[in-house]
């Protein structure tokens, strides 16, 4: 188990993980910005990114897909009145494919075995984080 813990520490601290983190928290950053400025759409879409000018959101909505380029003009308006969309230059869409799972069909959750649900709650017990602490207590749960 010094080993797995090991581990996670180097995990916490890697790089690429940290790069991950921050690339969330900036997306999620822009998805506020776009809630607040494009009220009406606000549900029914999210950044998936935004580089190099182009803003790029995501729907599963067809006809929010077309509404989005009908107004692509307007909406672009509203964002530059925000300092971060001060340079955007376009609105990109993409049509996401829904996922529809079908619960009936789905295959039973296997139990964790004892052994994965103590090395989770010791896991747990060594993060500082408190969230994170505290799914993975719920996961062994």
């Amino acid at each position: 188990m010094a080993i797995s813990l090991q581990r996670s520490r180097d995990l916490k601290g890697s790089p690429l993980l940290l790069q991950l983190q921050q690339q969330a928290l900036y997306l999620a950053k822009l998805n506020a910005i776009v809630a607040e400025q494009l009220t009406a759409i606000k549900d029914h879409c999210r950044v998936a990114s935004y580089k190099d000018g182009i803003l790029t959101l995501q729907t599963t909505n067809n006809a929010l897909s077309g509404q989005l380029r009908y107004l692509h003009n307007h909406y672009l308006q509203k964002l530059r009145q925000h300092t971060v969309f001060s340079g955007i230059l376009r609105i990109q869409i993409l049509l996401a494919a829904s996922i529809d799972v079908n619960r009936a069909q789905s295959e039973a959750v296997t139990p964790l075995s004892p052994q994965t649900r103590s090395l989770l709650l010791e896991t747990a017990s060594h993060i500082e984080d408190a969230e994170l602490s505290e799914a993975l207590r719920s996961l062994a749960r």
